[in-house]
């Protein structure tokens, strides 16, 4: 026997699983034109986003300080 609903019925009948973005801090970000062109170029280079570029690089830079940083530097953890 067929549904009542249809196909419409049955493309809705589902649990739909809601996808939440973590939250994220938005910021003006002035730049030279010449350096926004080289991140254009880098990022999509790199299949990113220029925020993703920037974003990546910062998040490596923090890495890469954080590796370097004496243990009784307390000013590593800071965010």
């Amino acid at each position: 026997m067929r549904n009542r609903r249809g196909r419409a019925g049955d493309q809705y009948g589902h649990a739909v699983q809601l996808i939440v973005a973590e939250e994220r801090k938005s910021f003006l970000l002035r730049l030279p034109p010449e350096l926004w062109k080289e991140l254009e170029r880098w990022s999509a280079d790199e299949l990113r986003s220029v925020n993703g570029q920037i974003e990546y690089l910062l998040r490596q830079a923090v890495r890469e300080r954080k590796a370097t940083a004496k243990p009784d530097d307390s000013s590593a953890g800071e965010s």
